[in-house]
């Protein structure tokens, strides 16, 4: 009988282990701890290489994946075009519901900082050109947006330790990242609060 309890006693505390790492991963990266995150695949190939330069709106820009001299465009080319301005960056996609779930708060923010030197910067994680694009104007997301050719998304995946997304990032005025793993738009005065400290 003693053995009989004492493996339901282990069966119990296995399972609320599991519980547990459960809830500390979905709230990996969160400004309140009530969203979870998506795990990157291994892959992540484009099947194109389109690239737009003319924004559909004004209140949208859309960068190339590559510079004027034809190399891949990095990361930190992008940020390198907005010194000058604090840039709070979404990398995110189209097919991840914790990032589309994110979205209403991300236009907030947005509208809260308009007319200030704060650039809100989306980099996509997409598969498909397509997809990315069908998802901005789906939910109408302003802001600056990047759809990087694979290579540049597994270098910053690698540089930063970006295994899931959505994941935010905090850049100052000098192009220098201030915070690897900023708090998600959902947090409200917590991520307004370290925008305001930087502008």
């Amino acid at each position: 009988m003693k053995k009989f309890i004492l493996f339901f006693a282990i069966i119990a505390s296995a399972a609320s282990c599991a519980s547990e790492k459960k809830q500390a991963s979905a709230s990996e990266g969160n400004g309140n701890g009530t969203t979870s995150h998506v795990v990157i695949g291994g892959e992540n190939t484009k099947t194109t290489a389109e690239t737009t330069t003319v924004a559909t709106k004004t209140d949208k820009i859309f960068l190339e994946q590559t510079n004027s001299d034809g190399s891949v465009k990095t990361f930190e080319d992008v940020l390198a075009q907005y010194k000058g301005k604090v840039i709070y960056v979404d990398f995110w996609a189209s097919w991840c519901p914790p990032c589309r779930g994110e979205m209403p708060n991300s236009q907030k923010l947005h509208t809260q900082f308009e007319g200030k030197d704060v650039v809100f910067l989306y980099v996509s994680f997409d598969r498909a050109a397509a997809a990315w694009k069908n998802g901005i104007e789906k939910m109408d997301i302003k802001g600056v947006h990047y759809f990087p050719a694979s290579e540049a998304n597994r270098a910053v995946s690698s540089k930063y330790g970006i295994s899931g997304i959505p994941r935010y990032m905090l850049v100052d005025k000098t192009g220098k990242v201030i915070n690897e793993n900023a708090p998600r738009p959902s947090s409200g005065q917590v991520i307004a609060g370290l925008i305001n400290q930087y502008l």
